[in-house]
């Protein structure tokens, strides 16, 4: 298995991917004092050995699928079949497994402003209904505007939940902590979870909870409540608020700053809900300790293939299905 690293440059902000699990290993951007740093947490010597990513759990900027998040009881239904997989988180199937789109090499195409990665799965590859083609194209612009674009046909109809897992720190030093980033979020609800942190179906208000964020808070106000215990920290679906109260349509849901760098991303996506993870479980993996780092998994809700209220992530034969999620990064000089 031959792993390559891709890099793209656009003024002063750059990316860089993998071909293995169409990784991102970098997005660089420059602080209030023009300095620039890697703001991502990348795998660290995976071109030189593939078994720093195939056999970490921790997935360091790979693109996630069939179904990113948790599928409870590692089994779902649809159209009068059931399909089982094996169990890797408890009971439960997380980021589909060893077998998902994550551990594989794709094709990766220069483009103008990026790259372009492409990538067949069948259901004998990873157990998911049918055949699948699925596209992604990593973008930048010379004003921090770094975008992800996926597009995905199936042969049948077939379950469809990507996600990139790429883990930030805008201090650009993955030793300091991202407790003093200061977040406000476009989300009033969260996905109600119950053991294993599989939804229960309800949507709930997260108003004068520790899982509220509609006003700037830092991330370390309220990580160590025990609200927040059975998962060490956020590692929650938080529901993207739209007008309209539609579960689709573009829409910015998070601000995020670090006040000593006065590096700001703010981030955008057409899907339903996002997940924010602050890294609780980072244990040393690749140098990494916990809340070193966080995640926002632009996504459909965890589960959905299991609950009828949730919207749905099928995609049936000839349909195309396209997300777009995006990522602004500026500093506080520029506001």
């Amino acid at each position: 298995m031959e792993v390559k690293e891709y890099k793209y440059r656009k003024g002063d902000y750059s990316f860089s991917i993998l071909n293995l699990g169409c990784a991102i290993t970098s997005i660089c951007t420059p602080d209030r004092d023009g300095n620039i740093a890697n703001v991502t947490l990348p795998f660290v010597g995976a071109t030189e050995d593939a078994n720093v990513i195939l056999g970490s759990t921790s997935f360091y900027g790979l693109t996630v699928g069939r179904f990113a998040n948790r599928i409870g009881g590692a089994s779902f239904s649809l159209n009068g079949k059931t399909y089982t997989f094996e169990k890797n988180d408890g009971p439960n199937f997380l980021h589909s497994g060893p077998n998902g789109i994550w551990s594989r090499i794709w094709n990766v195409k220069h483009m103008d402003d990026g790259f372009l990665c492409s990538i067949k799965v069948t259901e004998a590859d990873d157990g998911f209904p049918g055949d699948c083609e699925i596209r992604v194209r990593f973008s930048m612009s010379a004003d921090g505007v770094f975008k992800i674009h996926y597009s995905v046909t199936c042969s049948e109809a077939c379950p469809i939940n990507l996600t990139n897992h790429t883990y930030f720190n805008l201090s650009g030093d993955p030793s300091q902590s991202i407790r003093d980033h200061l977040v406000v979020m476009n989300s009033h609800r969260v996905v109600e979870a119950g053991p294993g942190l599989i939804p229960t179906g309800k949507i709930v208000d997260v108003c004068g909870t520790a899982l509220d964020f509609t006003t700037e808070k830092a991330i370390g106000q309220d990580v160590d409540s025990p609200e927040l215990a059975v998962a060490g920290g956020y590692d929650h679906a938080y529901v993207v608020d739209r007008l309209d109260g539609a579960s689709r349509g573009f829409a910015k849901f998070i601000h995020v700053r670090d006040p000593k760098s006065g590096r700001i991303v703010q981030a955008f996506t057409d899907l339903p809900a996002f997940h924010l993870y602050t890294g609780n479980f980072l244990s040393g993996d690749c140098g990494y300790t916990k809340q070193c780092g966080f995640c926002l998994e632009t996504e459909f809700y965890p589960d959905c293939v299991n609950q009828d209220s949730f919207p749905s992530c099928i995609v049936n034969p000839g349909e195309l299905f396209e997300s777009t999620t995006v990522y602004h990064f500026y500093t506080d000089k520029n506001c």
